[in-house]
């Protein structure tokens, strides 16, 4: 029989393993912790990654200086502070608050930039007796960040009539929307323009109005002082005694 085998320690390097791995885990933690401190401390606290400028820019193409200096104002973004704690969703809703602008898009721009990108309400028609204001196509009225264009047609009109007024202008052929001067109504329905020419159209809603201009081309060949096509099928004219 053979003799029974000695017990024996473990080699020096078969126990040194396992401890050299657990030590280079801990090690890999720890560096792993330390850098992530230093991104939060870099992204959030650092002046690296700080705000050094702001810029305004229009997303339909450029906008005056006059615009951007007050987008600027409004906006109130702070320089010098870690771009990372910014509020922007702060300073979107405060130049959304300006009423000639129609929307508003504020963006980091890493590593030092804010970009506030903006849109501005373009003028279809100026507004009341003295038209100081301005109304766009959605219908909104607001007071405009520079003069306004004195070719532009002005409504007379508030609530439903201004809708209805605004509607008529954007349906109206290129050819005659130049022509008209001022526009009234009341409703809807009744919507009456002022041609440069002095002649007083009764249009009626904003429907049908390829045939409408089509007819009141007609009826214009004849002269008249009221020309109504709110109902096209059924034209009228009116002649002062």
């Amino acid at each position: 029989m053979s003799a029974p085998a000695l017990d024996r320690p473990p080699a020096p390097s078969s126990v040194l393993a396992p401890r050299r791995r657990h030590r280079l885990r801990i090690a890999l933690v720890v560096l792993g912790m330390l850098g992530a401190a230093a991104a939060i401390w870099l992204v959030w606290f650092s002046s690296v990654l700080a705000v050094t400028s702001v810029r305004v820019v229009g997303l339909d193409g450029t906008i005056p200086d006059s615009v951007a200096e007050q987008v600027l104002q409004t906006a109130a973004i702070p320089t010098a502070v870690p771009l990372a704690r910014v509020d922007t969703d702060t300073a979107q809703q405060r130049v959304a608050q300006l009423p000639w602008v129609g929307s508003v898009d504020v963006r980091r721009g890493w590593p030092n930039e804010v970009v506030v990108a903006v849109s501005v309400r373009t003028p279809v028609a100026r507004v009341g007796s003295d038209a100081t204001k301005a109304v766009d196509a959605d219908g909104v009225v607001f007071a405009p960040v520079g003069p306004t264009d004195k070719k532009l047609p002005v409504v007379d009109a508030t609530g439903d009539g201004l809708r209805a007024a605004v509607a008529v202008l954007a349906s109206l052929p290129s050819d005659l929307a130049r022509r008209v001067v001022s526009l009234e109504a009341t409703s809807l329905d009744d919507v009456e323009l002022t041609l440069r020419s002095g002649d007083l159209v009764r249009w009626g809603s904003a429907d049908q109005p390829d045939v409408k201009a089509t007819v009141l081309a007609a009826l214009m060949k004849h002269k008249a002082d009221l020309y109504d096509v709110s109902a096209p099928r059924l034209p009228t004219t009116y002649t002062r005694p």
